[in-house]
């Protein structure tokens, strides 16, 4: 995936890189991010922040690969690298007090 900037995106496909799905959108959804959070107001959200937070998914899943240099198999149901310790060492960090992820119960 390549994305040259807020507006677009562009896939490419196997091995031989053929052209995938692109997108384009105009406006700058980091500005739109961030003035829904000021305004409290998440209808004015370019997209659900769910979508958001499964994009940036995507990204932090390739940089795991990229660091550890090779392939990876993950579980979208655990969110887990399955059997892989030292990728799921990199799923997660440690947050300084206060700032931390608070468990769902």
């Amino acid at each position: 995936m390549e994305i040259p900037n807020y507006g677009m995106y562009r896939t490419f496909l196997g091995k031989k890189k053929e052209p995938g799905p692109t997108a384009r959108q105009e406006g700058d959804h980091f500005a739109n991010f961030i003035q829904a959070v000021r305004n409290r107001r998440s209808d004015t959200l370019n997209a659900e922040i769910e979508e958001g937070r499964l994009s940036s998914g995507l990204v932090h899943l390739a940089n795991i690969s990229y660091r550890l240099g090779r392939s990876l198999v993950f579980d979208p149901r655990t969110e887990q690298f399955p059997g892989d310790d030292e990728a799921n060492l990199l799923r997660s960090r440690e947050y300084r007090s206060p700032y931390s992820i608070m468990e769902n119960n």
